[in-house]
């Protein structure tokens, strides 16, 4: 039997420009943590599983948070914002 692997990419690239906030969307804190933070420790994690977050230009701190709640994550800069599936090709490394 062969093992398995499986491979999460986060969307994180978001403005929060409809919440009218300076803040990334998913830094905002949500009982007690970031929403990023409640994503990535639902993400897969061990043998055989990688995690992608790609972030928007600029946004260090969302880079910041990820590493600090998952080190194994690799971040992925999505340098124009041109909808779900580009954001999916910033990850494709």
């Amino acid at each position: 039997m062969t093992a398995r692997s499986s491979l999460t990419v986060v969307l994180a690239a978001g403005e929060g420009t409809r919440m009218r906030s300076s803040l990334p969307k998913v830094l905002h804190p949500v009982a007690g943590q970031s929403l990023l933070a409640h994503v990535l420790d639902a993400a897969a994690a061990g043998e055989g599983s990688q995690l992608a977050v790609v972030i928007g230009p600029d946004h260090e701190a969302v880079a910041s948070e990820a590493r600090r709640v998952r080190p194994d994550a690799q971040t992925f800069v999505q340098r124009e914002r041109l909808g779900t599936a580009h954001a999916m090709l910033a990850a494709r490394e």
